[in-house]
C-alpha cells in the first residue's frame, strides 16, 4: 500500500471556457484598467463588472482595494525595460534623454498609477526590478565622463530624473490625453493658456508672453524640460572636475 502524500489539489485554470482568476492576472487587470479610465474609477465592484465575476470573487485574490493597487504597482514596476545607458563623455547625455523618453512612456501607459499609488501609502520601488533600475540610475550618474558625480549627488540627480519625468506626466501629460470635462483641449495647446493670459494687463512680464500665443505640443515640452534636467546635471559634473 502506498503511503506517499496525495498530490497538492490546483486551481483549474479554465472554469466554463474562460480562464479562472490568480492575484496576478487580477492585479493585472486592475493595472489595464487604469490605462483605460484613469483612477478614479478603479473601485472593486467596477473591476469585477469588466472580468465578468462578483465584487466578493476578488476578495479571493487580494484583500481589499489597496491590496489590490499593490499588487499592480508591483506589476507595473516590473514590466518596464529601461534602454542602456552610457556615461561616456560623447554618449551620456542622449543615453539619458533616451531613458527620460521611456521612463514617461512607461508611465503614460498607466496614467494616474503615481498618484493613485501615494493616495494609498504604497511605495512605487518596492519590487526588485525597480530597485534594480534605480541603482543602474545612481550608478550612470557615479561615471560620467570618468568622474561623475559623487554618491549623495548621484542619488539626488537619480531621484530628480524620475521625479521630472513622473511629474511631467502627471501634469502635462495626464490633461492633454484625459481632458477633464470642463475643459477645452484647445486651452491646452496655447502657451500661455486663457487663464494666464486673461487679466495680464498689470502684469508686464505675462502681459509679452500673452502678445504672441503659440502651439505648443507636450513632446516639446518634454525635450525643454530634459534640456534643463541634462543641462543642470552638466555643469554639476563640470563644476567636480574643477576642484
Amino acid at each position: 500500500m502506498s503511503t506517499d502524500p496525495a498530490p497538492a489539489r490546483r486551481r483549474p485554470t479554465h472554469r466554463k471556457g474562460r480562464a479562472t482568476l490568480t492575484r496576478e492576472s487580477v492585479g493585472q487587470a486592475a493595472l489595464d484598467f487604469l490605462g483605460r479610465h484613469g483612477p478614479a474609477e478603479l473601485t472593486m465592484r467596477a473591476l469585477a463588472t469588466e472580468l465578468g465575476v462578483s465584487p466578493r470573487a476578488l476578495y479571493n485574490y487580494v484583500e481589499d482595494r489597496r491590496d489590490l493597487i499593490t499588487v499592480a504597482a508591483e506589476i507595473f514596476q516590473s514590466e518596464w525595460r529601461p534602454p542602456a545607458l552610457d556615461p561616456a563623455r560623447d554618449r551620456w547625455r542622449e543615453t539619458l534623454r533616451a531613458y527620460c523618453r521611456d521612463l514617461r512612456a512607461h508611465y503614460r501607459r498607466h496614467p494616474g498609477m503615481t498618484t493613485l499609488a501615494l493616495n494609498e501609502n504604497i511605495t512605487m520601488a518596492r519590487h526588485p526590478a525597480m530597485l534594480r533600475n534605480v541603482d543602474a540610475l545612481i550608478g550612470f550618474f557615479t561615471g560620467i565622463e570618468g568622474t561623475g558625480l559623487p554618491p549623495r549627488d548621484a542619488y539626488l540627480a537619480c531621484m530628480e530624473s524620475i521625479r521630472q519625468v513622473v511629474g511631467f506626466v502627471e501634469f502635462q501629460d495626464r490633461p492633454h490625453d484625459r481632458p477633464p470635462e470642463n475643459l477645452d483641449p484647445a486651452d491646452l495647446r496655447q502657451t500661455p493658456p486663457p487663464w494666464l493670459r486673461e487679466g495680464a494687463d498689470d502684469l508686464p512680464h505675462l502681459r509679452r508672453a500673452a502678445e504672441h500665443p503659440h502651439p505648443e505640443l507636450p513632446d516639446e515640452v518634454f525635450e525643454f524640460t530634459l534640456d534643463v534636467l541634462i543641462e543642470g546635471i552638466a555643469a554639476a559634473v563640470a563644476k567636480r572636475h574643477d576642484l
